[in-house]
């Protein structure tokens, strides 16, 4: 029979979702005596790249921001212009910076211990969450999941992923503008989709340049080389270049909600708790909060509920832009478009973090194209 060992807090997942939270936990005033992180695999690759924007300061991610920037171009066939997001600053942090610092912190402190073994189970009993793997059996008060992952799929639900391939790129003349990066560019072929590039540039003459689509399947990879090539070659002017590092990724986009079968001491993070923003993949700053609100909980004393609030508004807006995205009755690029043209960068960046308010929501939904998107409205909240 397994050893039971016993934990004030187990983590599930070492990805983004959970070393925030150890990190967080280990910052924060909650007294605890010994927590476990466990996952198969230690990352030690920059995997990914993260981009996000917030007018917060004073972030415990502060100094791990690779670049930071006041503006950003946005281009489509319909507009091209450099736009000034201020307060937000757009904001980039590396995977592998990330991973070595949480790492290393949590690893300094013995309050934290590493598990490096596939989980096989988690659940919930007498009060206690319990996890087995192969070899070991754990258990904790809370158990904090972002390893596995369980939604519950619907059939009319619309459920996408967000999907991307980009090249870290080093030229040998200066071609890149270090001052603002490309947040979106549409100008590429839609293929009846939604797909665009974004330009994050290091120095003037390296850059990542990245390719994604918003879908309900990836790409082959092929398909994502022929794109990118396309792109460098003719809309970058880029003809000689050497490729540094690769990164490659699927986001889910998803109606259908990732549920919690694992009873009330399992609490889902990351993405395995609907922690990815449905209607356009964005991840990162929506784990900040999440655990950021955990933590808050914790300190207060409160239990903690399987799911963070957020405000039913903003999964309702989701599932209307899910909605028309799916229906191809409307080029994605031009809603965009609209959205860019016809709000301020401010507004339209708190929108988008789920930090605006019901007049600014009016705004936005008054900016784009109503022919589609009230059908839409009504057919996914009101059941027409």
């Amino acid at each position: 029979m397994n050893e039971l060992k016993t934990y004030d807090f187990i983590i599930a997942g070492t990805g983004c979702a959970g070393l925030s939270l150890a990190i967080q936990l280990k910052n924060s005033k909650i007294k605890f005596d010994k927590v476990l992180l466990i996952d198969k695999d230690l990352k030690n690759k920059n995997d990914r790249t993260w981009c996000f924007w917030t007018k917060e300061k004073n972030n415990w991610f502060d100094d791990l921001i690779f670049k930071k920037w006041n503006s950003f171009y946005f281009k489509s066939n319909s507009i091209e212009k450099n736009i000034d997001i201020n307060p937000y600053q757009y904001m980039m942090v590396k995977g592998i910076d990330f991973y070595n610092f949480c790492i290393s912190e949590l690893k300094n402190d013995n309050r934290f211990e590493f598990v490096s073994e596939e989980i096989k189970s988690i659940l919930s009993e007498n009060n206690i969450g319990i996890l087995k793997t192969e070899n070991s059996e754990f258990q904790s008060s809370y158990i904090f999941n972002s390893a596995i992952r369980t939604q519950q799929i619907k059939p009319n639900h619309t459920n996408y992923v967000q999907h991307f391939k980009g090249w870290v790129i080093t030229t040998n003349e200066d071609k890149f503008d270090t001052s603002s990066p490309t947040f979106m560019d549409f100008r590429v072929e839609q293929h009846n989709d939604c797909r665009f590039f974004y330009v994050i540039p290091f120095s003037n003459n390296t850059a990542l340049i990245e390719y994604t689509g918003f879908s309900p399947k990836a790409l082959s990879p092929q398909e994502y080389d022929n794109e990118l090539i396309n792109y460098i070659k003719n809309y970058l002017n880029i003809n000689f270049y050497k490729i540094e590092e690769s990164e490659y990724g699927e986001i889910p986009m998803a109606e259908s909600e990732f549920i919690n079968p694992f009873g009330d001491n399992i609490i889902n993070i990351g993405t395995a708790g609907g922690f990815s923003k449905p209607s356009t993949g964005y991840t990162f700053y929506f784990i900040q909060k999440n655990t950021k609100y955990i933590i808050s909980q914790l300190e207060k004393g409160i239990k903690i509920k399987s799911n963070s609030p957020r405000e039913v508004r903003f999964y309702n807006y989701d599932k209307v832009f899910l909605d028309v995205m799916n229906s191809k009755k409307v080029l994605f690029r031009d809603v965009f478009s609209d959205l860019f043209k016809n709000n301020k960068a401010e507004t339209l960046l708190a929108f988008l973090n789920e930090e605006s308010t019901y007049f600014e929501d009016l705004a936005i939904m008054n900016s784009v194209p109503k022919q589609y998107f009230i059908p839409s409205f009504f057919k996914k909240n009101m059941g027409f």
